[in-house]
């Protein structure tokens, strides 16, 4: 049976003590899900999976790997327990080659390195081409395929992205979108923030659509898709119910 891979029950997060960015949200991912979060500038999506991710203190709520509490776990403890976060920008070394990369994902998380560069050169062919080339020279999209390819080194349960599409070209969007579809067919669960909202809805199970620090809407994607509800909350004329179908 699937099991719930990330929990976030009525979380609270923000940068300044005493406010709060997210105010009570709550979510379930499964095991091996696509969720995308979706909401207007200002809605705390990103502050949302950085909070998660224990880059954003938390003040309320709670947050579960699996049945691991990990609430408030800094960054760095939380690779080792099956959560990987790949941020929006800065999310390589651009001095560093392609190869250098990955060599220093598989070090920090202290693994094998044939063991886990082989399959992420496998699933990611025009990384291991271009190994020995600068990551700063890489294309738009080549960057984030190399983001996504580091953190799959750590064999995640839970992968997190901020703005996978930011800058791409919509030719580069579909490349990069269509990798992670791969990578969820290979057992992993991923919650992307996204304001591509119709290559976020054509990629994802489901999607929440976050406003003012809560989920308001919560529904498969392809409902979604056709649903009036997503620009009424987008420019705030409607209160939506959030619920899971």
């Amino acid at each position: 049976m699937t099991g719930i891979a990330l929990g976030i029950e009525r979380l609270e997060a923000g940068y300044e003590p005493g406010l709060p960015i997210v105010r009570g949200a709550s979510l379930q991912v499964a095991d091996g899900e696509i969720v995308a979060i979706l909401g207007p500038n200002g809605a705390g999506k990103s502050t949302l999976v950085k909070a998660v991710a224990g880059l954003v203190p938390v003040s309320g709520g709670r947050v579960r790997l699996g049945d691991d509490d990990i609430t408030g776990v800094p960054a760095h403890r939380l690779v080792h327990r099956g959560l990987a976060f790949v941020p929006q920008t800065e999310n390589v070394f651009a001095r560093l080659s392609v190869a250098e990369n990955l060599e220093l994902a598989a070090a920090l998380v202290k693994a094998e390195r044939d063991e886990r560069l082989g399959p992420v050169y496998a699933m990611f062919p025009d990384l291991e081409r271009q190994r020995s080339l600068p990551a700063g020279r890489l294309s738009g999209g080549q960057r984030q395929m190399l983001a996504v390819a580091r953190a799959l080194i750590a064999r995640p349960r839970v992968l997190m992205l901020d703005e996978p599409s930011a800058g791409l070209s919509p030719k580069l969007v579909a490349q990069v979108f269509d990798k992670l579809a791969e990578v969820r067919a290979g057992g992993v669960a991923l919650v992307l923030v996204e304001q591509n909202v119709k290559a976020a809805l054509a990629l994802a199970d489901r999607a929440a659509v976050l406003v003012e620090g809560r989920e308001r809407l919560v529904a498969r994607a392809a409902e979604l898709a056709h649903d009036a509800r997503i620009a009424d909350l987008y420019l705030g004329r409607v209160e939506a119910s959030a619920g899971v179908p």
